[in-house]
C-alpha cells in the first residue's frame, strides 16, 4: 500500500487498540506488529514473518524481550479481536501469516507486486510497462571513482610447479616393497609414514629412489624403526626430485626470458622518448658524464640514456627532458676533475738484441712490446711484422740500433767483396 494509506491503517488500528485497553505483551505485539507492516515495509499483509522479528522489535522499542511463546499466545490472542489475522507457523523453516484485519483497509488500495516482490504501478503512458525501477544495488566501493587494477597480461598467469600429479598406484607400489622392518607397521604408523612417501612422490621423486633411502641398512638394536624411516626421508630426499625440477626449470627460463624482454622493451620505449627530444650532440655528451660518473664507460649506451634521463627526471622535475638531461650531464662533467696519472721513465735501450726481437715474437697486440703502454704504433722498419707496435717515447731507441745493425751489415758486405 502507498505510504499515506499506510498512516491511515496505522491510525485505525491503534485508535482500536485504545477503545480497547491493550496491556502488557498484547499492546507491545501489536505496535510491534504494526511497526513491521505499516511503518518498514508498507504491507498489509506478511506471510515470511517469524516471531523472533517482533521480539527484536520490542526489545529496540525498550520492552522486555518476550518469550516466542508469550509472543505466539499475544498473536492469537489479537487475531481472537480481529485486530489481525493470524496463522502461526507449521514445521521446520515455516514462517507465520500475519495480516492486518479487513475492518482496517477498508478503502486502502493494494498495489500488486511482481514475483521479485517489486511494486508494478500503471505504465500506459510510458514506453514499456514493468515494475518500479528503484536504484540499482551499487558496490561497497564505487567502481566509476577508481580505475580497475592494473594487470600484465604479458605475463604467464600460472605460478611456479611445485608438485607433480602422484597416482595411488605409484604410492601403492612403495608400501608393497617397503623392507622387512617397516613391512609390518601398524595401520596407524603405515598411514603416517605414507604420508611422508607421498609427500616426496609431489615433490618429483621416483618410487624407486624412496625405496633405496628406506631399504638402507638399519642398526640392530633401532626400538622404533619407523622414527629411523621418517628422519632418513626428511634429511636425504629433500628439494625437487627429477620429475619436477625440469618443469621448475622451464619456467624459471620461461619467467627469466620475459623479465627480459619486458626489461629490453621498457628501455627501448625510454631510448625513444629520450632520442625524440634531444640531438646526437646532447646524447653523446650525456653518454660522456655518464662515463664520468660511473668510472667506466656502459657497454649498451642505450640503456645508459634510459638511465640518465629516467634521473635526470627525477633530479629536475620541473623541467623539459632535453633541459633536464643537458642541466644533469653540465652538473656532472663540471664536477668532474681527473686525477693526474704518474708516466713510469723508460730506461734506454742499447742494442736490438735477440731478447728484444723474441719479447717482441712473444707479445702481441695493440700495446707497446718494450713498456706495454696502450699507445702502440706499429712500424714496418721492424722485422717481425706481425709484432711490431712501438709507441713514440720508445721508438727512437729502436729506430737507433736499427740504424747501427745496417750500417754493421754494411760493412761486412764491402769486407766480403775485397779480394783476399
Amino acid at each position: 500500500m502507498r505510504f499515506d494509506d499506510a498512516s491511515t491503517v496505522r491510525e485505525r488500528v491503534q485508535s482500536r487498540a485504545t477503545q480497547m485497553r491493550l496491556r502488557g505483551a498484547r499492546r507491545l505485539v501489536m505496535a510491534a506488529v504494526l511497526t513491521m507492516l505499516c511503518e518498514k515495509w508498507s504491507k498489509i499483509s506478511d506471510d515470511k514473518m517469524r516471531l523472533a522479528q517482533l521480539v527484536n522489535v520490542i526489545a529496540e522499542g525498550g520492552g522486555r524481550r518476550y518469550d516466542l511463546k508469550t509472543v505466539g499466545r499475544a498473536l492469537s490472542s489479537l487475531a481472537a479481536d480481529e485486530f489481525i489475522v493470524y496463522r502461526p507457523a507449521q514445521g521446520r523453516g515455516a514462517r507465520a501469516f500475519i495480516a492486518i484485519h479487513d475492518q482496517f483497509v477498508g478503502g486502502v488500495e493494494v498495489l500488486e507486486r511482481d514475483r521479485f516482490g517489486r511494486v508494478i504501478t500503471d505504465y500506459s503512458d510510458h514506453s514499456r510497462p514493468d515494475s518500479i525501477t528503484f536504484s540499482e544495488a551499487r558496490p561497497y566501493i564505487d567502481q566509476e571513482i577508481y580505475p580497475p587494477t592494473p594487470r600484465n597480461d604479458s605475463q604467464s598467469k600460472a605460478s611456479r610447479p611445485t608438485g607433480v600429479d602422484v597416482s595411488s598406484e605409484e604410492l601403492r607400489s612403495v608400501l608393497r616393497h617397503l623392507p622387512a622392518p617397516l613391512a609390518g607397521l601398524p595401520k596407524h604408523l603405515r598411514w603416517m609414514l605414507g604420508r611422508e612417501v607421498r609427500q616426496r612422490l609431489e615433490r618429483g621423486w621416483r618410487p624407486d629412489q624412496i625405496l633405496d633411502v628406506l631399504a638402507a641398512p638399519m642398526p640392530a638394536d633401532v626400538e622404533r624403526p619407523w622414527r629411523l624411516a621418517l628422519w632418513r626421508l626428511r634429511h636425504n630426499v629433500v628439494g625437487s626430485g627429477p620429475r619436477l625440477r625440469p618443469l621448475q626449470q622451464a619456467w624459471d627460463a620461461q619467467a627469466a626470458a620475459a623479465t627480459r624482454a619486458e626489461a629490453q622493451d621498457t628501455t627501448a620505449r625510454r631510448y625513444a622518448a629520450v632520442a625524440a627530444v634531444t640531438s646526437p650532440e646532447l646524447r653523446a655528451e650525456v653518454l660522456r658524464a655518464d662515463e664520468v660518473k660511473f668510472g667506466r664507460r656502459s657497454k649498451d649506451p642505450m640503456a645508459a640514456l634510459a638511465a640518465a634521463a629516467r634521473r635526470a627526471a627525477l633530479t629536475f622535475p620541473e623541467m623539459p627532458l632535453a633541459e633536464a638531461l643537458a642541466r644533469w650531464a653540465g652538473d656532472t662533467l663540471a664536477d668532474h676533475r681527473p686525477e693526474p696519472v704518474a708516466v713510469e721513465s723508460v730506461p734506454a735501450l742499447t742494442s736490438l738484441s735477440s731478447d728484444l726481437l723474441m719479447d717482441l715474437a712473444i707479445s702481441g697486440g695493440c700495446d707497446c712490446v718494450v713498456c706495454g703502454s696502450g699507445r702502440g704504433i706499429y712500424r714496418p722498419e721492424l722485422p717481425l711484422k706481425a709484432m711490431a707496435n712501438v709507441c713514440d717515447q720508445c721508438w727512437p731507441h729502436i729506430a737507433a740500433d736499427l740504424a747501427a745493425g745496417e750500417d754493421e751489415a754494411e760493412f761486412d758486405e764491402f769486407e766480403e767483396a775485397i779480394p783476399a
